[in-house]
C-alpha cells in the first residue's frame, strides 16, 4: 500500500498558504497606505509570475525525473522568500517579495500531483486526486482559521509583516515533514500521457492552484492531434468567466476595509468563503451527476450574476454595520458556488476532449484560468479607481452574463468555431 503520510507536508504548505490568502489587500491598503488599483496589480503580477514558473518547474522535474527535490525548493523557497518582508516600506518592495515568492514556491506544485499518480495505482487516481484537492482545501481552511486568531489576539497595524513571517515559520515545518515522509517515486510517468483531471476545491485571487498536472507548454512539440474548436472556445470562456469573477473579487476587500471592518473581520470572511468551498467540494460531484454539468455550469454562474448584482447596491448602504455585514455573508456564500462551477468545467474538458490530446486540453485550461486571473487583478483595480465598486461589480456581472450566455451555446452543440482550429501546443 503506497505510503501517502507525505500528504501532511502538503497540509502544513496550504496551512502556511491559507495564512496569507487575505494578505494583499490587507497588506496595500492597511500597512502600506495604499489603494485599490495597487491590490489589482499585487495580485496580477503575483499571478504573473506564477504562470512561467510552473511552466519551468515542471519541464525541469520532468527532464531529471525527479520529484523530491522541488518539493523542497518549493516550501523552503517559500521560508526564505517571506524573511524580508519585515524590511518592506513601499509597494515595489512588496510586489519584489510577492514575485520572490510566486517564483520559489511553485516549484512544489506541478510535481505534487505527478508525485502521488506515481505512487498509486491508475484505478483509484480520480479517488486520490479528489482526497488530496480536499486536504489542501482543509489546509487553507486551517491557515485562515490561524491567521484569524493571531490578527484578533495580537494585533496592531504595524504586525502585519509578521502575519507572513508566522506563515513562513509553517512554510518551514513543512519543508522538514517532506523531508522526513517524501520518498521518490519508484517509476516516473509522462505528464503527456496522464489522463487525470484536477480541480481547484478553493478559489483564490491569485493564480496558485494546490495541484496541477498539465499545463500548455510554450515551446512544446506538435503531436500532431488537435483539439475541437468548440472546446478550444469553452476552454477560452472558462477564461473569460475567471475575468469576470476576478472584476468581482479583487477590489472586494479593499470596499469592506474601506466600511471600517477591522483585519480579524477580515480574515474571517475568507475563512467563511473558502469553508463554504472546501465543504461544497464534497458534494459538488453528485450535484453536477444528478442534475447534469450543463444545468450545473448555468445554475451556479447566474447565482453568482445575481448576487454581484445586488452587491452593487452595498457602497450606497448608509448604515457601515449592516454594509459590512451584507458584505461579508455574501463573499462568504459565493464560496460555495465555485465547487460546481470548477467540476462542471473541468468535467466538460475532461470529456469532450480525446484520449490524445485529453492533457493538451486540461493544460490549455489551467493556462487560462491563470490568465483570465492576471488580467482581472489589472482591470478590476483600474476601474474601481476610475469608476467606483458599484460600476465594477455590474461590470463583472456582465462579463459573466456575457461569458455563460456562449457556453450555452456550445453546451447545445452550435459550431461556433470550425473543425479546422488549429493545433494548440
Amino acid at each position: 500500500m503506497p505510503d501517502n503520510r507525505w500528504f501532511v507536508s502538503y497540509l502544513m504548505s496550504s496551512m502556511a498558504s491559507g495564512i496569507t490568502n487575505p494578505m494583499i489587500p490587507l497588506f496595500v491598503v492597511v500597512y502600506l497606505h495604499s489603494n485599490v488599483f495597487f491590490v489589482g496589480l499585487a495580485s496580477a503580477i503575483s499571478s504573473a509570475a506564477s504562470v512561467p514558473a510552473l511552466i519551468f518547474w515542471g519541464d525541469l522535474s520532468d527532464a531529471i525525473s525527479r520529484r523530491k527535490i522541488f518539493v523542497l525548493i518549493g516550501f523552503f523557497g517559500a521560508f526564505a522568500s517571506f524573511l524580508p518582508i519585515l524590511l518592506v516600506h513601499d509597494i515595489y518592495q512588496y510586489l519584489v517579495i510577492l514575485i520572490a515568492f510566486q517564483v520559489l514556491a511553485m516549484a512544489s506544485v506541478p510535481v505534487s500531483t505527478i508525485m502521488l499518480l506515481e505512487q498509486n495505482d491508475r484505478s483509484v487516481w480520480p479517488q486520490i486526486i479528489s482526497k488530496f484537492s480536499m486536504i489542501s482545501g482543509i489546509g487553507s481552511v486551517l491557515g485562515l482559521g490561524l491567521g484569524t486568531t493571531l490578527i484578533t489576539f495580537y494585533y496592531s497595524p504595524s504586525d502585519l509583516p509578521y502575519v507572513y513571517i508566522v506563515s513562513s515559520a509553517v512554510y518551514l515545518i513543512a519543508g522538514i515533514m517532506a523531508i522526513r515522509f517524501i520518498r521518490e517515486p519508484e517509476r516516473a510517468l509522462n505528464r503527456n500521457s496522464i489522463q487525470a483531471s484536477t480541480f481547484r476545491v478553493i478559489e483564490r485571487t491569485r493564480f496558485f492552484p494546490a495541484a496541477v498536472i498539465h499545463y500548455l507548454r510554450l515551446n512544446g512539440r506538435k503531436n500532431g492531434h488537435r483539439l475541437d474548436g468548440n472546446l478550444v472556445f469553452f476552454i477560452s470562456m472558462t477564461a473569460f468567466l475567471m475575468f469576470g469573477f476576478q472584476l468581482f473579487f479583487v477590489p472586494y476587500p479593499v470596499m469592506v476595509i474601506d466600511f471600517g471592518a477591522n483585519n480579524t473581520l477580515i480574515f474571517l470572511m475568507y475563512m467563511l468563503n473558502s469553508a463554504f468551498s472546501t465543504v461544497s467540494f464534497i458534494f459538488s460531484g453528485r450535484i453536477v451527476d444528478r442534475i447534469g454539468g450543463k444545468t450545473a455550469l448555468f445554475l451556479a454562474v447566474t447565482t453568482r450574476i445575481i448576487v454581484f448584482g445586488i452587491s452593487s447596491l452595498i457602497p450606497g448602504i448608509s448604515s457601515k454595520d449592516l454594509a459590512i455585514i451584507s458584505a461579508v455573508s455574501i463573499y462568504s456564500f459565493l464560496g460555495g458556488v465555485w465547487s460546481i462551477i470548477s467540476v462542471s468545467q473541468t468535467n466538460y474538458v475532461s470529456k469532450n476532449a480525446t484520449q490524445q490530446t485529453r492533457g493538451k486540453a486540461i493544460g490549455l485550461y489551467n493556462s487560462l484560468l491563470g490568465v483570465g486571473q492576471i488580467f482581472g487583478g489589472l482591470v478590476s483595480g483600474e476601474v474601481t479607481t476610475l469608476f467606483g465598486y458599484s460600476i465594477d461589480y455590474l461590470m463583472a456581472a456582465a462579463v459573466i452574463t456575457l461569458g455563460i450566455a456562449i457556453i450555452m451555446r456550445i453546451y447545445r452543440g452550435e459550431k461556433l468555431f470550425k473543425a479546422r482550429t488549429r493545433p494548440i501546443v
